[in-house]
């Protein structure tokens, strides 16, 4: 449990290293999964080596596209940080757990417990409050922020629902290894193309996406993959939830940015539809479960 919460206060730190970085979006979304893949290729090449040969790679094609989508979220979501205030993105991009119940709708054709579609109406309603409050000091909310950060929420449906697949073929040194792996070179081949600069940056700039590789994504992101294979994932949804919470907190403390009273109030809205989902989905599936 106590490892659960170092990785909560290094993803809530990321969109406040996120903000610091005076850098192109892409950049610094390449910058912190290709600093994390090059701490943990070398030791999966190492302790996991059979995973690196052909035969193994060639059924690691999920983990390859969770990859992908892993790229996406940080782009999208990065970008929104310096579009929008920090309160709106950090909820917004947290409605995961959203768009999972929805895509597992549509793909089973079966309605969720009225208890989860009461949860999902309130935190929908939350972002509405949310994107539509114009309050508030700091960055002044925005709507293309605003939509950016939910894109990047959808692409982190789209990696959690993948991954879970992918985890079970390989380790979780070799699954985070690849999948952070193929992010970033993602990430850094966008760049690339469109010639957005990477060099002559400022050092402290650096220095931000290297705290970003080194504790946002080495440690906290890879402590909640490792929380999956040991928790529920309703449980790990519920913890995340203190995301939003602690990074808005965060954000008053590094930029007295207070959220507005509207953004305030459907922040809270939000975290509450999301915590009575997450417990009406593990009421339904406990009787699953003994």
């Amino acid at each position: 449990m106590a490892l659960l919460a170092i990785g909560l206060a290094a993803v809530s730190h990321a969109i406040i290293f996120a903000r610091l970085a005076d850098a192109h979006p892409l950049v610094v979304a390449a910058g912190r999964t290709a600093i994390a893949a090059a701490v943990l290729l070398p030791l999966a090449l190492h302790l996991r080596p059979a995973e690196w040969r052909w035969a193994a790679l060639r059924r690691a094609s999920l983990a390859v596209v969770a990859g992908l989508f892993l790229a996406v979220h940080f782009g999208s979501w990065i970008a929104s940080v310096s579009l929008t205030s920090i309160p709106h993105s950090a909820v917004l991009v947290c409605l995961t757990p959203v768009w999972i119940a929805l895509w597992r709708m549509a793909a089973t054709r079966r309605r969720p417990a009225s208890g989860v579609v009461f949860a999902l109406a309130l935190t929908l309603a939350g972002s509405a409050m949310i994107a539509l409050d114009a309050g508030g000091t700091g960055q002044p909310p925005s709507l293309t922020g605003d939509l950016l950060a939910l894109l990047g929420g959808m692409a982190m449906a789209g990696y959690l629902l993948i991954g879970q697949r992918a985890q079970a073929d390989r380790s979780l040194l070799g699954y985070v290894a690849l999948c952070y792996a193929v992010a970033g070179g993602a990430l850094l081949a966008v760049c690339g193309a469109f010639a957005i600069p990477m060099v002559g940056l400022p050092a402290a700039t650096y220095g931000w996406i290297l705290a970003l590789g080194l504790i946002s994504q080495l440690i906290g992101h890879s402590v909640f993959n490792w929380g999956l294979r040991r928790f529920t994932p309703g449980f790990i949804a519920l913890f995340l939830l203190g995301e939003p919470v602690l990074s808005a907190v965060l954000a008053i403390v590094y930029f007295a940015e207070a959220p507005g009273p509207g953004a305030a109030l459907g922040a809270v809205v939000v975290v509450t539809g999301l915590a009575l989902g997450i417990v009406a989905e593990r009421r339904q599936t406990a009787p699953q479960e003994r």
